[in-house]
């Protein structure tokens, strides 16, 4: 082998090192925005259940005010 075979066979396994690099960061990348979609998703959620009870807490506090 010469030089150029070497230098050749260098240059494309970092390539083909950047092309993995690649892949795995957009690896990550998917898994954070899909972990971002469901904590959106658990914060509505959440969000609804305390409208939910302010209504019920609201609701008990107008009867209360009714019988007394």
């Amino acid at each position: 082998m010469n030089i150029t075979d070497n230098l050749n066979n260098v240059v494309e396994y970092i390539l083909n090192f950047i092309k993995k690099i690649k892949g795995y960061i957009e690896d990550i990348i998917a898994f954070f925005e899909e972990l971002r979609d469901k904590i959106e998703g658990l914060l509505d959620y959440v969000d609804g259940k305390i409208q939910s009870i302010e209504g019920f807490v609201g609701e008990l506090k107008q009867h209360e005010e009714e019988a007394a």
